[in-house]
């Protein structure tokens, strides 16, 4: 198989600005998008292949059609035809609301198939940009009735100042909120399963506040204290570095600087023989040209993401400027 691209589905929202159009270099985009879905088999919202001999090719139908080669043999026995990740840009202009995703076990009681545990890599931030990641204190579901009505809930939530090479992990039942200010990647169970608890009354162009789920969410909530949740990056040249492995997925982090001479180029060699999974590139900064164990050759820029299937056996990354990407498997 060769190495795939798709169109990505670009999702307005009302908390979204313009850094997500500004990554991927799009004119005509629409006003305020929040996310950028890359990856996604969520039905309405599918990613469809853009390569050629794959034109026009859902996740799910390439599945369909190449299975292990795909997506890996353990996967095909996990998940069958289904996609297992989302994988998005989110732009959050304004903060967005104070939230919380259910569990596989609730999720598929409500008749989903799966919960929703996600991680984020923080790519840019404006000036004071944060975000919220857990209760800073174990508290209960009466506790929760009580911080929503007198509106003291965030005085119990962990909040951190963010900066490029932030990662964190928000298992299903971990209320979070990301602030104003950050461009993010994520890389989420595919579901889009979220409970709103609080939405700093907002009103949309209607005039209307959004539906709050605030019976789901204290069904979904992990109401403990949680101080798990983060870790900082620091990114090196030339090193495949671990962010964040989770029972759903495992993401790295790649660098590649080339040296101040452009005739020389920077060079690295993934090995991929061992995954037995697909690969997802999230190139978030600069541009590189890859090419396979069998010579298929693509190029990846910032804003692009790129799903390498599992019969790859080795990939070659060469740039003359710069190229960071977050990798992303199961």
């Amino acid at each position: 198989m060769k190495l795939l691209k798709f169109h990505s589905v670009l999702v307005p929202k009302l908390w979204g600005g313009t850094a997500i159009a500004a990554l991927k270099g799009i004119s005509d985009a629409p006003a305020r998008v929040g996310e950028s879905f890359e990856l996604s088999a969520l039905t309405g919202q599918e990613t469809y292949c853009s390569t050629a001999g794959y034109e026009g090719l859902t996740l799910s139908q390439l599945i369909e059609k190449y299975g292990a080669e795909l997506v890996g043999s353990e996967n095909m026995k996990r998940y069958g035809t289904a996609f297992p990740l989302l994988i998005k840009f989110i732009d959050a202009s304004q903060a967005l609301s104070v939230q919380v995703h259910p569990d596989d076990a609730m999720a598929q009681r409500l008749g989903m198939p799966y919960g929703k545990s996600e991680m984020w890599y923080v790519v840019r931030t404006q000036p004071e940009a944060s975000l919220i990641a857990g209760f800073s204190e174990d508290v209960s579901p009466a506790d929760y009735a009580t911080l929503l009505a007198d509106g003291t809930l965030m005085d119990k939530t962990n909040r951190y100042a963010t900066r490029h090479g932030d990662a964190f992990y928000i298992p299903a039942g971990t209320l979070h909120s990301i602030g104003a200010g950050n461009l993010i990647v994520e890389v989420q169970q595919s579901s889009g399963a979220t409970y709103r608890v609080y939405d700093f009354d907002r009103k949309d162009e209607r005039g209307r506040k959004r539906e709050l789920h605030v019976e789901l969410a204290r069904q979904a909530l992990d109401f403990r204290r949680r101080t798990d949740c983060y870790r900082h990056v620091e990114e090196e040249p030339f090193k495949l570095l671990p962010v964040v492995q989770s029972p759903y997925f495992t993401t790295k982090v790649l660098r590649l600087e080339a040296t101040q001479y452009a005739e020389q180029e920077a060079v690295y060699d993934l090995a991929l023989q061992l995954l037995d999974s697909f690969v997802a590139l999230i190139c978030y900064e600069g541009f590189a040209t890859l090419t396979d164990n069998e010579g298929n050759q693509t190029t990846l820029s910032q804003g692009e993401t790129l799903l390498i299937p599992a019969a790859t056996q080795s990939l070659r990354l060469s740039t003359q400027t710069t190229f960071a990407s977050l990798m992303a498997y199961v």
